[in-house]
């Protein structure tokens, strides 16, 4: 498969639980990581079979409602469902740090040993993530628009940790990551970004091909190539959509 044919590839993105038909079919020839932010919204979307989406389950950190409904078995429940976690990790300005460190602490445990894809957050608490996925003995998550250290980029590539980067982050930012350990995202909608929509990253793809010195097509055939390697080491290719798992394995 050439570059050209590739679908677009977000890694990170935000879709109501209650996206419709129409609203997918809008997002064109794309693979969206759909982030969810409550054990509630991954039970509603677990038996959906959507083109062009890879649902998770997560408990975003910052939204109280998810972290007072957190239930570890039920998470383990839905888990089995899913190839993808996230969002999940820490969030300083989240409220109710405590509270937030003791979820992170657990759902990692549970994740630790699982075929799985997992999208971390870590706003401003990318060295107390990074700690956090080191005791828990986590490896290859992709920490979501990654504002750490060097220090703390440098222990994540230890971990094999990946890093999806979106048209918010400065090009310095960018350049600090290893290109093979890079995926794109919009982290829809957040208004940072710009993005329109989910997977609406060639502005994107245009950024990363000045900053790594090839062009868009060699980006987006680099990030799936990412994607192909993280898969398989995860083992999480073998609970991907079949779509997305015969992209993977024909690239």
């Amino acid at each position: 498969m050439t570059s050209g044919e590739l679908p677009v590839l977000d890694a990170h993105a935000h879709v109501a639980p209650d996206v419709t038909a129409d609203q997918v079919r809008a997002l064109g020839n794309s693979v969206v990581f759909a982030m969810t932010r409550s054990l509630r919204e991954a039970a509603q979307v677990k038996n959906r079979s959507d083109h062009s989406l890879v649902w998770a389950i997560g408990v975003h950190p910052a939204v109280a409602a998810a972290r007072a409904a957190w239930n570890p078995d039920e998470f383990k429940d839905l888990l089995a469902s899913f190839a993808l976690v996230g969002e999940v990790g820490l969030d300083r300005r989240g409220g109710g740090w405590a509270q937030q460190r003791s979820i992170f602490q657990e759902l990692l445990t549970i994740v630790r040993d699982e075929p799985v894809l997992i999208s971390v957050h870590s706003s401003g608490a990318p060295t107390e993530v990074v700690e956090h996925l080191r005791e828990a003995g986590v490896q290859r998550a992709i920490l979501h628009w990654f504002n750490g250290s060097d220090s703390d980029i440098e222990q994540a590539v230890n971990m094999d940790a990946y890093f999806s980067v979106n048209a918010a982050m400065s090009d310095e930012r960018i350049r600090r990551l290893p290109r093979e350990r890079v995926l794109c995202e919009t982290d829809f909608p957040t208004r940072k970004v710009r993005a329109r929509k989910p997977a609406d990253i060639d502005r994107l793809e245009f950024t990363l091909g000045q900053v790594w010195g090839t062009t868009p097509q060699e980006v987006r055939a680099t990030t799936w190539w990412n994607l192909r390697t993280l898969s398989e080491r995860s083992g999480a290719i073998e609970r991907l959509p079949e779509s997305v798992a015969d992209t993977l394995l024909y690239l």
